[in-house]
């Protein structure tokens, strides 16, 4: 059985999008730079700290005095990634997830497809381009409607005419 967390932060309680991870391009550019921020920062931190112990008493005890005094905080900092990466890629969800939807509805439209208005969930960055994206929407599909009238209109005065002089 599925165990359901007691408390979730509000802004993940309602219409949660099923996958986290949507963009590989967008989403996994961001991931990596901050894995490689947190490397840097280890690697730099690491570094600090074994000057530090150079210049104390015992410089020749520097490599084991920085792993015994500061091993159990560089094993918090690891434990403590994953979860950093996971909250990461729920936020970059909030702008990529929005994206991909809208590259697929203007593909869709693109491809001369029927394509319906788009409104993102309610915590998604970026709404005023699914509003701008449905003006245009409205806009396109009132100029084909026209041109289907004017042709249909065209066509039937063609057919009338041909009928009068046949």
């Amino acid at each position: 059985m599925r165990r359901t967390p007691l408390w979730r932060p509000p802004i993940l309680m309602s219409n949660q999008r099923k996958k986290t991870y949507v963009d590989k391009n967008v989403q996994g550019a961001i991931l990596m730079r901050l894995v490689m921020h947190w490397s840097l920062f280890l690697i730099a931190g690491a570094a600090f700290l074994y000057f530090i112990e150079l210049l104390g008493p015992a410089p020749h005890e520097a490599g084991k005095n920085v792993l015994n005094r500061h091993a159990p905080t560089v094993l918090v900092v690891l434990a403590l990634a994953p979860i950093f990466l996971r909250d990461l890629s729920r936020l970059t969800n909030r702008f990529a997830g929005p994206m991909v939807r809208l590259r697929a509805a203007l593909r869709e439209l693109a491809e001369g497809g029927d394509v319906a208005p788009i409104k993102f969930r309610d915590h998604d960055f970026w709404k005023e381009i699914a509003d701008d994206f449905n003006r245009v929407l409205e806009r396109v599909q009132t100029t084909s409607n026209d041109v289907e009238h004017d042709d249909d209109v065209k066509s039937t005065e063609l057919i009338e005419s041909e009928s009068i002089h046949a």
